[in-house]
């Protein structure tokens, strides 16, 4: 089957999908607009077509460049089988025109929601309003995909939970999935980071937090407030923060210019700022090599995306502490409990005093890690993701012919299982 892969940011959130397709024999050609993957094995037969190298395009300019490229495919014979297409920022503007006849899967990935960005749901945020605008756009283009697509998927419950209920309709729940076979625990793992003087190991009081910036949405804020009693309490103790230091998604820094900066000076004198480490962003094997360590991985959170880092967390058998509310938690439901630590979001003291618990209680630690790997090995697996996406892959080419797109056919939704429609 030829694939027509689209995302800004390929590979995106196809990351490990797009490999395994290749592998499994699928024929891939992508457009994004970044640098093309790496010249490695696993991306081996990738037809790669970069798009927009301007970073201020605007959605219209989006679709243009991605509907003049999908012409070029078909009047060069290149016609895809199927379209799966990252919906958020214009992409898919003129696909349905682009690319006739061919079926294709809108990927919208969120609804943009007040409480996504946390009012509601952060106390910090409690008097303030939220900019409208900010998501208003993207909604716009996410629901327009969902309109015209065959198709749309999402990765997680909290993710299908943020659309409104007349659009849930048209979702099915397709995980990314965790390739199990290389993320896996290691009791013996070593995390060596030269350029801060680091060598640590597994068994270390090492605490983790991952977010692609320094930011509240994914609880920074309670972390850095929580950590002068941790560090009180079990004064070995390491904080490993990886990540940018940008503005993130949520509201600007109060006093500086990031996050972090604003936390680290808000500490009490006397807390040893020597055991909190600013990693920056890591690749991904030195990444998992730090989650194979870690002690105890902190992975708060606004009602938002399901982080990949939460879920590779799990798989390396990091018990991980999250709130009630947070994407994990949801996916989680009713077992949630007894696979990680929950606790309310806007707790500091609670936060506190679930990360000295799992410092000082190697068993416990020990108890929550495997329960964590075993629930990504029986639900959120990259095998699984594959078997549901050839499933879809099937239904929509079958489709495709008894129903041509002018009959309008209606994709069938999958809620995910214990949320109701």
């Amino acid at each position: 089957m030829h694939l027509l892969l689209i995302h800004q940011n390929f590979p995106g959130q196809f990351r490990d999908l797009a490999p395994a397709w290749l592998k499994a024999g699928h024929r891939i050609t992508a457009l994004g607009s970044s640098e093309p993957p790496p010249d490695d094995a696993q991306w081996h037969g990738l037809q790669y077509i970069r798009y927009g190298f301007d970073s201020d395009l605007t959605w219209l300019d989006r679709g243009t460049a991605v509907a003049a490229i999908c012409r070029q495919l078909l009047d060069h014979d290149e016609r895809p089988d199927l379209v799966l297409c990252h919906s958020a920022w214009g992409e898919a503007l003129k696909l349905t025109t682009a690319c006739a006849g061919v079926p294709w899967i809108s990927y919208p990935e969120l609804w943009g929601t007040a409480e996504a960005l946390g009012f509601g749901f952060d106390h910090a945020l409690d008097g303030l309003e939220p900019n409208q605008d900010s998501f208003s756009s993207q909604n716009l283009m996410t629901e327009l995909a969902l309109l015209q697509s065959d198709a749309a998927v999402v990765a997680s419950r909290s993710q299908w939970l943020s659309f409104p209920e007349p659009l849930r309709k048209r979702l099915s729940l397709q995980m990314e999935g965790v390739d199990l076979e290389r993320i896996r625990p290691d009791r013996g793992a070593q995390f060596c980071s030269p350029d801060h003087g680091l060598t640590l190991k597994a068994g270390q009081p090492i605490v983790t937090f991952i977010s692609r910036d320094m930011e509240p949405l994914r609880g920074l804020r309670q972390l850095l407030r929580a950590w002068p009693g941790v560090s009180q309490a079990v004064p070995n103790a390491q904080l490993l923060l990886v990540g940018g230091e940008g503005r993130g998604y949520g509201l600007e820094a109060a006093q500086h210019c990031n996050h972090l900066e604003d936390g680290l000076d808000a500490m009490p004198i006397g807390v040893d700022r020597s055991r909190i480490h600013r990693l920056g962003h890591l690749n991904h094997q030195e990444m998992l090599q730090l989650l194979q360590c870690s002690a105890c991985h902190v992975a708060l959170s606004y009602p938002y995306t399901l982080s990949w880092s939460v879920l590779e967390a799990m798989a390396c058998g990091a018990p991980l502490i999250s709130n009630h509310g947070s994407p994990i938690a949801t996916e989680l439901g009713s077992t949630a409990s007894n696979t990680i630590k929950l606790i309310p979001f806007n707790s500091v003291s609670a936060l506190e005093h679930a990360i000295v618990e799992l410092l000082q209680q190697p068993l416990k630690q020990r108890k929550l890690g495997d329960a964590a790997r075993e629930w990504v090995s029986r639900h959120a697996s990259l095998s699984q993701a594959l078997q549901g996406y050839e499933a879809l892959f099937s239904q929509l080419r079958v489709e495709s012919v008894t129903q041509p797109r002018g009959d309008c056919p209606q994709p069938k939704s999958q809620a995910p299982p214990g949320v109701s429609r």
